[in-house]
């Protein structure tokens, strides 16, 4: 069985994101959205259909990912 450890830099920077995120999440819930406000409805049909192709792109990033993932398995020396 390999010695499987995660960089202590790596756990550090993981860890201070999250805390960014969850911050900047609470943070910006009563900020509201002026620019989303001022857009109009054309504007907002040509955002939703980017927003839309964007998910789509990442969901596939994803699926991609995980495809590698079971075929190579980088990690399957480390077990728990």
């Amino acid at each position: 069985m390999a010695n499987c450890t995660v960089s202590v830099y790596l756990a550090y920077a993981m860890a201070v994101y999250t805390i960014a995120s969850l911050f900047y999440l609470f943070s910006t819930r009563s900020a509201g959205t002026p620019f989303n406000d001022s857009l109009t409805k054309k504007q907002q049909a040509i955002k939703a259909k980017s927003s839309t192709k964007r998910r789509n792109i990442f969901y596939k990033g994803i699926a991609l990912g995980a495809i590698l993932m079971l075929v190579f398995r980088p990690f399957k020396e480390c077990r728990l």
